[in-house]
């Protein structure tokens, strides 16, 4: 390079100056191969020169990649990439010797995988002990992308509330290490039941009366006494833990009756919160059908779904329930609507079974026609504390006292009304009477217009 720049310095055609230049600044003379700033045409350089200047440029060249190349070359063992968004534990408590079961998800690896340790450290130990070590071996997910890893990790034993970290770390075949991290704490699996009083009567006024089939009695129970449903975890952990015992999440209520001497089977499903705090609540019963006069035995069990446990209670004393109050025999009844006003037999007394006259008080006018309006019969109570409810014709056929009763009580309070429009021959209405324990079923047998306003109804009539 050295020699070839020589060359080109004592050259006699660069040596010489172009005339009218000027000398350079400061009065220095140029170098004799700058200063002559116009090559004759008839130059060619010497393939010498020119091989040269590219054999400089390749030089220049390579120093440059070079000094990149040395920019960008990793340093040192690379760590494992162990994602964030691994499918941890992510409950807030879990029992002893239950499975918990986490994925663990890695992306493409720069070093080997050499093992996968699961650590754990229970309160109030301050080490981390191994539970389990792992051999890595790629399960690339479709459909997450990644490569993944299914742990199933065992809770282990110690004190209530007492809080428990999970260490999962990746070991790189490098030494590297990289680790996730999740907290429980353990909780007691087992449920607990407690039965209070019962049974008291709900479908009869006096809840001290004897039901009948398919009455309604009601148990109080209080579950899990004494329980709490949650304490805190790091970072919060530092925070009063509450006092009680930590127990899972309840999932149902189911009772038992066992009639006579039939096997025990299930009359009641009730599904609770999802909680492990102490909860107090009352179990309604309905009495099995043809249980009158043989003893029932109630069991309550309650249930947690994870882990499967259970506890149950039941009744000290059975309970013998009365035969159903027959109804008297059918009684016939009729409505006769005449005029503009309905006249004085429009209106009937369900407790005498009679029609009231126009003057007769509005207290015992039970059933009344009141319009006719639109060719449309009306039926209205003029009896304060009476309403209608209607029901169907099979309601009608086996009507007891006891069932018309119970199917009273389970209709909505908004369709129990004091007027019923559109009435139709095979109606079926029932009627509590008077704000009293007293009910009447009619069933619409008949009607007969006589002209744009009179009208017959004829009916039947179930009742005490």
């Amino acid at each position: 390079m050295l020699r070839l720049v020589r060359a080109a310095q004592t050259h006699p055609r660069l040596a010489e100056q172009r005339p009218g230049s000027q000398p350079p600044i400061g009065g220095a003379k140029a170098p004799p191969y700058i200063q002559s700033t116009s090559i004759p045409m008839n130059y060619i350089p010497t393939a010498r020169a020119l091989w040269g200047g590219l054999l400089a440029l390749a030089l220049l060249a390579t120093g440059c990649k070079k000094e990149l190349d040395d920019y960008y070359t990793a340093q040192g063992p690379q760590f494992p990439t162990l994602l964030t968004t691994n499918a941890l534990g992510t409950a807030t408590k879990y029992a002893s010797g239950e499975t918990v079961t986490f994925e663990l998800q890695f992306a493409q690896q720069t070093d080997p995988i050499k093992q996968i340790v699961i650590l754990q450290k229970v309160e109030p130990a301050r080490d981390s002990a191994i539970v389990q070590t792992l051999t890595y071996a790629p399960a690339f997910s479709k459909r997450k992308n990644v490569d993944t890893l299914v742990v199933n990790y065992t809770v282990p034993t110690g004190a209530n509330k007492s809080l428990v970290r999970v260490d999962a770390r990746v070991d790189s075949q490098n030494g590297q290490t990289k680790t996730r991290t999740f907290y429980f704490r353990l909780a007691e699996a087992t449920p607990t039941i407690v039965i209070n009083s019962g049974p008291t009567n709900v479908t009869l006024p006096t809840a001290t009366a004897t039901s009948a089939p398919g009455d309604i009695i009601r148990y109080s129970v209080t579950l899990n006494k004494g329980g709490i449903t949650a304490a805190p975890l790091p970072p919060a952990s530092t925070a009063v833990i509450p006092a009680g015992i930590l127990y899972k999440d309840l999932d149902s209520l189911v009772t038992y009756a066992k009639v006579g001497t039939a096997a025990e089977r299930r009359v009641v499903r009730t599904k609770l919160t999802a909680s492990g705090a102490e909860l107090t609540t009352n179990v309604d019963i309905p009495l099995p059908a043809g249980s009158a006069g043989q003893p029932i035995t109630f069991r309550f069990e309650v249930k947690v779904r994870t882990p499967a446990r259970a506890a149950s209670a039941t009744a000290t004393a059975v309970y013998t329930p009365a035969a159903a109050t027959p109804f008297a025999a059918v009684r016939t009844g009729t409505l006769t609507y005449t005029g503009t006003t309905g006249g004085d037999l429009a209106a009937y007394d369900l407790t005498t079974f009679a029609a009231v006259p126009a003057t007769g008080p509005a207290t015992s006018k039970d059933l009344v026609i009141s319009s006719t309006a639109t060719n449309a019969v009306q039926f209205r109570t003029l009896s304060t504390g009476t309403r209608l409810v209607r029901s169907t014709a099979a309601v009608y056929t086996a009507a007891t006292l006891s069932s018309i009763r119970q199917t009273y009580n389970a209709t909505a309070a908004a369709s129990q009304v004091a007027t019923l429009d559109n009435i139709v021959v095979g109606d079926v209405i029932i009627l509590k009477l008077r704000g009293l324990d007293q009910y009447a079923v009619v069933q619409v047998t008949g009607i007969n217009r006589t002209s744009a306003t009179d009208v017959t109804v004829s009916f039947n009539v179930k009742a005490l």
